[in-house]
């Protein structure tokens, strides 16, 4: 991928529109390096895309830019929106008849932070926009429609990776500006990753006792081969003890087998810590069902982030992805970080918007949507349409933490992928706890069948 000349305004902006494509058909990842250095490129340029102030692409290219330049964690400030906005201190009304600027503008505002009004505004007006632009043009099946039908839906910034890449292939193909060859290579990758996925989810399952015999059979050749008897009751008494310091006095390949038993066990120990946190959140709501008890909406949450297991994931899944591990993050993560807490919060809160209903029949305790009724004195309806602002609130503070959390960015990445996970989950109900049709549907069109090409 070249760098174009920034001071071209089409060049500039067909690379923002190019590195769009790449990321929505899931293909960005092969191109990492040369979109970072791209947008980079953008960054240090900002100013000069002031050359597309009063042209027809203004609002789409500058909403298309922040949101591609933040996503990649660049901080833009949102003064860039300024002069889309009057002297009342709103967007200006002639932006209405601009569709695909408003389409832009409305997935820009997702990736807003907390006390940014201006994007806030920019939601409220470009979601307007689109309903309205949806209504009058529903019996055509324009590309526009798909593509607005499809934002409304759910956001961009909110979607599953995977499940995107998949809708975007299929609408990709009618395009008028598509690329051939890069249809061809989304659908060829899409393929792989699936063949990916399934030895993925069958080495899971082997690794961990893989990792225990291995090590079985490590201890068997040291007591039966390696080891003198005076050795070997220096290395049990070391295990014995778990005494790191004493591992001074055995050989070096003692050492090494300790350690390894010993980072074994602690990442064991770990887990288990996280999974009795898990149990004791599970055994507090328990205790508010049999004695009546009812939660405020904020003790509830305080609760819930931990029940609905997303930090317990987090956790087994940081012993996967990072070598070696890293005791600054472990003493990170044992202090709840914000980015973890946000993302449970997501989950529980789009979890009970969904099955909040069945759930009560079959007598479970309260839920988010109870709490708040009970709280406030509030209808169901209103107490659904705070939770979806609640939702909206802490995708904020989720943006703001992933620029300052010092986590690994992989770990950054699936801490923002849970709750998209789970938005795609209960997207139309109970995708988790009632297997039907369509949720199977969805999960053999992610892992189990190809895509025609």
């Amino acid at each position: 991928m070249m760098l174009y000349n920034i001071n071209n305004v089409d060049e500039s902006l067909h690379q923002l529109e190019l590195i769009d494509v790449l990321q929505r058909l899931g293909v960005s990842y092969h191109f990492e390096t040369e979109i970072n250095n791209i947008l980079e490129n953008h960054y240090k340029n900002i100013n000069k895309m002031d050359k597309l102030k009063g042209c027809e692409k203004d609002l789409y290219a500058t909403s298309l830019q922040f949101r591609l330049l933040r996503q990649h964690g660049y901080h833009l400030s949102t003064e860039m929106f300024d002069r889309f906005v009057d002297e009342t201190g709103n967007f200006k009304k002639t932006l209405s008849i601009d569709i695909k600027g408003m389409v832009s503008l409305y997935e820009a505002s997702f990736l807003e932070v907390e006390n940014e009004s201006i994007l806030e505004k920019a939601r409220v007006l470009s979601q307007k926009i689109m309903k309205e632009y949806v209504r009058k043009e529903k019996e055509n099946n324009g590309e526009m429609l798909a593509l607005i039908n499809h934002a409304l839906e759910l956001p961009l910034h909110w979607r599953m990776d995977r499940w995107e890449a998949l809708w975007f292939i299929n609408a990709y193909e009618t395009c008028a500006n598509m690329i051939p060859a890069l249809l061809q290579f989304a659908k060829l990758d899409f393929n792989m990753l699936q063949a990916i996925y399934l030895e993925e989810l069958k080495d899971v399952s082997r690794k961990f006792l893989a990792k225990l015999i291995a090590l079985g059979t490590t201890i068997d050749d040291v007591y039966d081969v390696y080891g003198s008897l005076e050795e070997l009751e220096l290395f049990t008494q070391t295990v014995d003890r778990w005494d790191i310091n004493a591992i001074d006095d055995l050989p070096h390949y003692m050492k090494e087998c300790f350690l390894t038993i010993l980072n074994l066990v602690d990442e064991l120990a770990f887990d288990i810590l996280k999974w009795a946190e898990f149990c004791k959140a599970y055994l507090v709501e328990a205790k508010w069902y049999y004695s009546g008890y009812k939660p405020t909406l904020q003790e509830y949450i305080e609760n819930a982030w931990i029940s609905v297991a997303t930090n317990l994931v987090l956790v087994h899944v940081y012993f996967f992805i990072q070598h070696p591990i890293r005791k600054e993050d472990l003493d990170y993560i044992e202090e709840h970080p914000l980015l973890f807490r946000y993302s449970g919060t997501i989950v529980r809160l789009v979890d009970d918007l969904a099955t909040s209903k069945d759930e009560m029949v079959r007598g479970d305790v309260p839920k988010a949507i109870q709490c708040y009724m009970n709280e406030f004195e509030a209808c169901e309806e209103d107490s659904r349409e705070y939770l979806k602002s609640m939702i909206r609130e802490t995708w904020k503070k989720i943006n703001e933490q992933v620029g300052k959390s010092c986590l690994c960015g992989s770990l950054k990445d699936l801490a923002m992928s849970i709750p998209r996970t789970a938005q795609w989950f209960y997207q139309y109900g109970d995708g988790y706890g009632v297997q039907d049709n369509q949720t199977k549907s969805r999960i053999l069109s992610l892992l189990m069948e190809p895509i025609p090409y």
